[in-house]
């Protein structure tokens, strides 16, 4: 069953390999990302998670597919006081899109969140042209909390970024 052989682990300083590098400068792989336009070497990702792994308000995990990295979970904007947090995620391996994968991975962090940290509301960012993504998180129940026109422009073109929302399920 593909639930069972997909994971989320800590992220560790000794995660940081060739590949991850490579989805980072993969233009497929990052065409939604803000980060896209930079390019990515061993050195600038390892600053970036030195900073990252001090930052007490972020937790990055590897998801993991049959025991190998395949891409990054990342919580973050967590508010213990609001008991609320974002998250943002990437598929780096694109032979294993459009295979549930990341179904699964939202409702793995979900319950995370839910549970192990007993937040009570998840935030998640995408831009509206990223309907792979919208699919990902209407299947686990996330709604549209707003719309946000023109919030990035790229190649003349403006799009809107829609913020998702889940609440955790109070038992009656």
């Amino acid at each position: 069953m593909l639930k069972n052989l997909i994971k989320l682990k800590k992220a560790k300083m000794s995660d940081l390999d060739q590949n991850w590098i490579n989805w980072l400068n993969d233009k497929k792989v990052n065409k939604f990302s803000e980060k896209k336009n930079r390019i990515h070497t061993l050195r600038s990702q390892k600053k970036y998670l030195t900073n990252l792994f001090n930052n007490k308000s972020k937790i990055l995990f590897m998801i993991r597919y049959k025991n190998k990295n395949i891409g990054t979970m990342l919580i973050s904007k967590i508010s213990k006081l609001k008991k609320e947090c974002e998250i943002s995620y990437m598929i780096g391996d694109k032979s294993l899109w459009n295979k549930n994968i990341g179904t699964n991975v939202i409702e793995l962090i979900a319950n995370y969140i839910f549970n192990k940290l007993n937040f009570k509301k998840i935030y998640a960012g995408t831009r509206n042209d990223n309907f792979s993504s919208q699919k990902i998180l209407i299947k686990n129940k996330f709604k549209i909390e707003k719309k946000i026109k023109n919030y990035i422009k790229e190649n003349n073109k403006y799009f809107d970024r829609l913020i998702f929302y889940k609440l955790k399920k109070v038992a009656s």
